[in-house]
């Protein structure tokens, strides 16, 4: 085993480690069911925040640079979003708006058409003599059960998701409250954070949070871009085969792309979906536009954005996927490999500081 697996090895034990305590800990949830309360109330507008926060730095560094006071630069960038947005819904929002309620009035024509598939299976099972019937599963019991269980994980996920935009609102209205001063007093932040740490860790404050940062701003800028390039192909690859919904469906591709790992799988199927219903032979076509897709973005596009910044063996992203998703749904599998990179760093840097 090279340094480098053995390195990867390491790494892996050590998570699988830190989430098993997690695990230990979700077991007496009540305990800390306060805090969760509270984390939960504060969790969604600072994350969106963050995320904003590190899009939209560049361009205020961009203009600070050419002699532009910081506070007009992030007034100009408050300016060309709020323009940009309202020239998007201006032209592109109408035709989204008429292909999602379209979209949404065939969701329950999907899911009988799915219901329809598992009891064609079933009954082709029930057709074979009695020793094939018995010696192979029972193939649309198991399909009918994973349909069952998924369905419902995605739902419960959903349900939450509608919860918190339920509250959109309150966050519309408190982000770009935060993301002004974020974007206006961000660069004080090592400065403040030095005058917090202890006289002899100091030194080791400004690398660390430089390393921080530059670790959220690759994976955060580099995901939206990606996502972007991704839902841009889908949406020419969906307008080339002619499939219904082209826009709604690449979207909701691009949406699935920040899952890593299982995203373009759960952005495929209602585009495969789509394509069952309106033409069987288009549900190949759209297969293959999203392994041509895929591949793109994994050997050439992920490569030039992400290089080397969020290098993670695919196994550990795995089983980090699987314990994130049964510990915290939807949300803890979206932001569990920021979290594990940012741990790496913790790690990384306090071995450095404690070996000193």
């Amino acid at each position: 085993m090279s340094w480098k697996e053995k390195k990867e090895v390491k790494w892996l034990v050590m998570t699988i480690l830190v989430l098993l305590l997690f695990y230990l800990l979700s077991l007496n949830r009540s305990w800390f069911q306060p805090i969760g309360v509270v984390l939960n109330a504060v969790f969604f507008p600072f994350a969106v925040t963050g995320v904003l926060y590190y899009l939209f730095r560049p361009l205020v560094e961009w203009l600070e640079r050419r002699k532009t006071p910081r506070s007009i630069a992030v007034l100009l960038v408050f300016l060309v979003i709020g323009l940009s947005l309202a020239g998007i819904m201006m032209t592109a929002g109408p035709f989204f708006q008429k292909q999602f309620v379209s979209f949404v009035a065939q969701v329950p024509e999907m899911v009988e058409f799915v219901a329809d598939g598992i009891e064609s299976i079933r009954n082709e099972q029930q057709a074979l003599a009695p020793p094939i019937r018995d010696a192979i599963p029972n193939l649309s019991q198991e399909i009918g059960s994973e349909w069952n269980r998924y369905a419902g994980s995605i739902a419960s996920s959903m349900l939450r998701v509608f919860n918190w935009m339920s509250n959109a609102l309150f966050v519309l209205g408190l982000v770009p409250f935060i993301l002004f001063y974020a974007l206006k007093d961000g660069d004080k932040l090592i400065s403040k954070m030095m005058g917090l740490a202890p006289s002899s860790y100091r030194e080791h404050v400004p690398p660390l949070l430089k390393d921080l940062d530059d670790t959220l701003s690759s994976f955060i800028r580099g995901k939206a871009v990606i996502s972007l390039v991704v839902g841009s192909l889908l949406l020419a690859g969906y307008s080339i085969i002619g499939l219904e919904y082209a826009l709604v469906l690449a979207v909701i591709g691009m949406l699935a792309n920040i899952v890593p790992f299982f995203g373009p799988v759960i952005g495929a199927a209602p585009a495969v979906l789509v394509a069952l219903i309106q033409d069987p032979v288009k549900a190949l076509y759209v297969i293959l536009v999203t392994i041509i897709i895929q591949q793109i973005e994994g050997n050439f596009i992920s490569p030039q954005i992400m290089g080397k910044t969020m290098d993670i063996h695919p196994v550990t992203v795995i089983v980090l996927i699987i314990v994130a998703g049964s510990l915290s749904g939807l949300i803890g599998i979206l932001i569990v490999v920021p979290v594990y990179a940012v741990v790496k760093v913790f790690i990384k840097h306090g071995r450095r500081i404690f070996h000193a």
